[in-house]
């Protein structure tokens, strides 16, 4: 009788995980994932596409909306997908502030946050998780290298350029680098700082300005590579003179390596893009199927963060980086 009933309990637990489509690392199609993204053009398509493609490998079906940085937009497209069926959701803030709004749209689906960090507090146990970097240390590593040059100098003149108002990257990466340049006890005077957006040309035009005013400059580190390289253009321009510069920037592009193996940047951090879209699609996964991501590589103690380490590039391993 015993092994009547234990054979009926296993004949209904392989009908519940054939029927869900979670009963392995593939999902013979059953989970939809749909991908809230910021915004299109090259940056978020690019995420869409290698998203999609890792997605594949779970058998898992793959939507994308743009949100073109509207929080109506957002969240009009997340629940017309909820209402489709989507199994979990991989979602770009527009706003970290609408993160409320944006749970009650996916109503029960499972989030998994990218490209925009929600506060902690909004963020729950294998339910809404962010998957990342953590931004405050690429700030800390622009800090240090700069530290490392300047050991000599008691007075440093820093220039920040900074990604949007709102943007986690912009935040986590300046709070990073101006409080390790803090705890060094030198002193630093920040002569500009002010938000490009991550855009290059943004950037150019901002440090054009700034340079008629004639103010010394030992550094200028910025949020990402794109505007560490306006500013250099900046520079370039007025055939200033950059060897006493240095130039920092974020992401490791391929513009930013190139830069540093031409000897005109200093010193970018590699963004493991790739290794945080694979940790993503796997978590949306596991969430969709029910599971934890506790024995995921990088997930944090309290079941709400996937954090894969930046990495240090300059002159020295930036062939790596190519």
């Amino acid at each position: 009788m015993m092994q009547k009933r234990q054979g009926i309990l296993l004949a209904a637990t392989m009908f519940v995980l054939l029927g869900s489509g979670c009963q392995s690392d593939k999902t013979n199609g059953n989970i939809k994932i749909y991908y809230s993204a910021i915004e299109d053009g090259d940056y978020y398509e690019d995420w869409a596409s290698q998203l999609q493609e890792h997605a594949t490998l779970y058998d898992a079906s793959f939507d994308v909306g743009y949100a073109q940085n509207s929080v109506e937009t957002q969240d009009a497209q997340i629940k017309n997908a909820a209402v489709d069926g989507c199994n979990v959701f991989l979602c770009g803030l527009v706003s970290p502030d609408t993160v409320t709004e944006v749970k009650a749209a996916a109503g029960d689906t499972p989030i998994v946050f990218i490209n925009n960090a929600p506060e902690d507090r909004a963020l729950e146990k294998d339910r809404y998780i962010y998957v990342a970097s953590d931004e405050f240390m690429a700030g800390q590593y622009q800090a240090e290298y700069v530290l490392e040059k300047f050991g000599q100098k008691q007075e440093i003149n820093v220039v920040i350029l900074k990604g949007p108002k709102d943007a986690s990257g912009a935040i986590g990466r300046t709070k990073g680098l101006k409080q390790t340049l803090k705890a060094s006890g030198k002193k630093i005077n920040y002569v500009f700082e002010d938000y490009a957006d991550w855009n290059s040309e943004k950037a150019q035009e901002m440090m054009q300005l700034f340079l008629r005013t004639g103010q010394s400059i030992d550094c200028v580190a910025a949020n990402n590579d794109d505007m560490a390289l306006g500013a250099l253009a900046a520079f370039e321009e007025r055939g200033l003179d950059t060897s006493t510069i240095l130039f920092l920037g974020v992401d490791a592009s391929v513009g930013g390596c190139q830069a540093i193996a031409e000897g005109r940047m200093d010193f970018t951090v590699y963004q493991p893009t790739a290794a945080q879209i694979t940790s993503a699609v796997e978590a949306a996964n596991r969430l969709a199927c029910g599971k934890s991501i506790a024995d995921m590589e990088g997930a944090s103690e309290d079941g709400k963060y996937i954090l894969i380490p930046f990495e240090k590039v300059d002159s020295q391993n930036v062939a790596q980086y190519r």
